[in-house]
């Protein structure tokens, strides 16, 4: 008798690494899962700061400030690479989905580009084209990619609800 065959499948295996000549550090820490940025957006924000659809929080500025170490190869540019499959992410609206055991209702979080020429909401969950991303040129072993996070509303301001405002993404820096 021959085995019948399945189609189910019973686990993953994930690969990951890469293949650079250069090490920039990321906020004085090499690169790596252990390697993390807090952004504190603001505690007890009002509900009624969320009058409208779209309505954001006061915008909060937050760098990666990467290199300060010799294996930063001046000239290199640097692009960051949000992880595109994140479950954190809404894929309808590009945000962040806040996470948690009681997490508020009708917010997200919004990430903008705030330097190197660069401007505007990141769509998260989708590919960034390159002549679309923040470029960053390391100079002296260093350089700087600069963003914006902000609260904003996805439902009417009734459907407000207050809770925890959390949540995180993972990315990756490219080097060309």
């Amino acid at each position: 008798m021959v085995p019948s065959v399945s189609h189910a499948f019973d686990g993953q295996l994930d690969f990951y690494g890469s293949i650079s000549d250069v090490t920039c550090n990321i906020n004085g820490e090499a690169p790596g899962p252990g390697n993390r940025k807090e952004v504190q957006l603001g505690d007890r924000i009002s509900p009624s700061t969320f009058d409208k659809i779209g309505a954001t929080s006061t915008p909060v500025a937050f760098n990666l400030a990467i290199g300060g170490n010799t294996g930063c190869t001046n000239n290199t540019k640097v692009v960051i690479e949000f992880d595109p499959v994140s479950v954190n992410i809404n894929p309808a609206t590009g945000n962040l989905k806040l996470i948690g055991t009681k997490p508020a209702e009708g917010v997200e979080i919004q990430i903008s580009d705030a330097g190197n020429g660069k401007s505007g909401k990141i769509m998260l969950g989708k590919p960034q084209n390159i002549t679309e991303a923040q470029v960053a040129t390391v100079q002296n072993n260093v350089a700087t990619l600069s963003y914006t996070a902000s609260y904003v509303s996805t439902a009417a301001p009734d459907a407000i609800k207050t809770g925890s405002g959390n949540s995180f993404i993972r990315y990756l820096l490219a080097y060309h």
